[in-house]
């Protein structure tokens, strides 16, 4: 058995198994390490209308059930999210196991950062008026 290790040792000793002049090239690089982490890369929710989206990429499933399939539905072929315990589609935000990696799911299934973009800001200015009128009734 040693006599077997040896002789391999030996071959890639003697033979480098890659010539370094390939690593120049572009598609012979070794791969970089991509940004997978929800910080690292700014990652936008995706809701629909007010209610959260298992396509969304901040979307969880607790159980790690959720899959994603091509369907084709009227002719167009869509991304459908299936669950693996049910054996259908997700039902989203209403499922027990739903989560969202920044919190932003409320218990009846809406998205927080859906509202918040529904919600007009006031300006200072605008504020101060209401303060005053407020106050002006009272």
């Amino acid at each position: 058995m040693c006599g077997l290790i040896g002789a391999f040792m030996k071959y890639t000793r003697e033979f480098p198994r890659r010539d370094p002049a390939r690593d120049k090239h572009p598609h012979h690089r070794t791969p970089q390490h991509h940004a997978s982490s929800v910080d690292e890369v700014r990652v936008q929710p995706q809701p629909l209308m007010d209610k959260c989206n298992p396509l969304c990429p901040l979307f969880r499933c607790g159980k790690d059930a959720l899959f994603i399939v091509n369907k084709p539905i009227k002719g167009r072929i869509l991304r459908v999210a299936q669950c693996r315990l049910t054996g259908g589609d997700c039902i989203n935000g209403e499922c027990q196991y739903a989560g969202c990696r920044i919190n932003s799911l409320l218990p009846d299934g809406r998205c927080v950062k859906a509202l918040e973009k529904r919600i007009s800001r006031l300006s200072d200015e605008e504020l101060i008026k209401q303060i005053q009128s407020i106050e002006d009734i009272d």
